[in-house]
């Protein structure tokens, strides 16, 4: 596979007559891209509105955020509105710089907040991005299942559609990734690297229809081959259940970008093996001896590198997965967040492998940051109950917040592509 990111650079958003980017802005026809959402029957009272980086906004109720993207050969997130096509291979249009942030009006304890300036900013990368945010509320009849799926599509939408805008404008100089044959198959005197990425998991199970991969929910999911291209074209959306992963950074997969970057110098980055955290012990163990197999046996990798969706059930796969991987010669690397417990990694983790001695931390979610009042906010007038709070912990959106890192949109990523982190002496 050979893939071409043509990205166009934008710094601010605005609206206007037209969709298009020139010199950095985004200018966007709200009524057209309004029209376009609202012509789906699930979502009522449609609305649109952006903030630029260091304005002094505030917005909540972030559901999923997306990089607008644009395939002119089809293969526009996969599965979702479109038939399920082959990406990872050809060209794509970026509209690097922006992201289109879904909101959610439904109750919901996972629900993100990011500020556009202030202490938070230098922790959440929707801080410094354009960011056109998306209102809705569900039609009447519509239940929680059928209002989340309609969000998905609405963010596919929109990101399709700014996209586009961006394969008409100006590109700085193109992106390719590939991995040759060669260096999917051929020994070399450099270490092989395989990357276990689990997807989701099943203690919060998918729904019937939830896109996830290639437009599948993943719920029966074995542990499966990809090309990182893949990932990184579209193949992955984030599941309904936000916890530390959105769409946005699956698009831009940190640590498959780490090991891109680093293929050929002092690694050979030998493929991706999706898993997920399945619901049953006898499903954690069956994915582990599959995904250490295809990562030594097809892949024939040297050592893996292991993240993880979620807590609890999906740490105790991973270290079944490591330790499957370790009982096969590959040396293995666990980066994972942690929550709760004594503070140390291993005492705030549910489950530990005592082999496991290359754990990087993503940092401890329950650690809380000072937010100050903001003159504007998109998004609902109260803010909570979140996860570990209270029934009737609310306060309003525009006030000073405490909140959890885990709640501050792009500040709890599990795949590697934060600014926080825990060491242990």
């Amino acid at each position: 596979m050979r893939l071409e990111f043509r990205p166009a650079p934008v710094y601010r958003a605005t609206f206007g007559a037209s969709t298009r980017i020139h010199d950095g802005t985004l200018t966007i026809a709200r009524d057209e891209l309004r029209a376009l959402l609202n012509g789906d029957r699930r979502l009522a009272d449609v609305d649109i509105e952006i903030a630029n980086p260091d304005e002094d906004c505030r917005i909540t109720d972030i559901f999923d955020v997306f990089e607008p993207r644009f395939k002119a050969n089809g293969g526009n997130f996969p599965g979702v509105l479109e038939r399920a096509a082959r990406v990872g291979d050809g060209q794509t249009a970026v509209a690097r710089g922006a992201a289109v942030m879904v909101l959610n009006a439904m109750s919901d304890r996972y629900k993100l907040t990011v500020d556009m300036r202030g202490p938070s900013a230098r922790f959440s990368p929707y801080a410094h991005t354009a960011n056109v945010c998306i209102r809705s509320n569900p039609a009447p009849g519509i239940d929680r299942a059928g209002y989340y799926r309609a969000l998905k599509e609405a963010g596919v939408r929109a990101a399709i559609y700014l996209g586009e805008a961006a394969s008409h404008a100006p590109s700085e100089d193109s992106e390719v990734l590939t991995l040759s044959p060669s260096s999917l198959s051929e020994r070399s005197t450099l270490p092989r690297i395989a990357y276990i990425y689990m997807l989701a998991s099943q203690q919060m199970p998918t729904e019937p229809d939830e896109p996830i991969l290639y437009g599948d929910n993943v719920r029966n999911l074995l542990p499966t081959i990809l090309h990182p291209n893949e990932v990184l074209d579209g193949a992955v959306l984030a599941p309904y259940w936000n916890f530390g992963g959105d769409t946005y950074t699956a698009q831009n997969h940190p640590m498959i970008r780490e090991l891109y970057t680093r293929h050929g110098r002092d690694l050979n980055f030998a493929g991706v093996i999706a898993t997920i955290a399945a619901e049953t012990e006898a499903g954690r163990s069956r994915s582990a001896i599959m995904a250490a197999n295809l990562a030594h046996d097809t892949l024939g990798a040297d050592a893996v590198v292991l993240t993880k969706y979620g807590g609890g059930i999906p740490e105790s796969a991973t270290m079944e997965t490591y330790d499957a991987c370790e009982a096969l010669g590959m040396k293995g690397a666990i980066v994972i967040w942690t929550h709760g417990g004594d503070g140390s990694v291993e005492g705030s983790l549910t489950f530990m492998s005592p082999g496991a001695n290359a754990v990087v931390s993503c940092g401890l979610n329950e650690e809380s940051i000072d937010l100050p009042p903001v003159a504007r906010v998109i998004g609902n007038a109260s803010i909570g109950p979140l996860i570990m709070e209270s029934e009737g912990e609310t306060r309003p959106s525009n006030g000073p917040l405490h909140l959890r890192f885990l709640f501050l949109a792009g500040a709890a990523d599990q795949l590697g592509g934060g600014f926080r982190s825990v060491e242990e002496y």
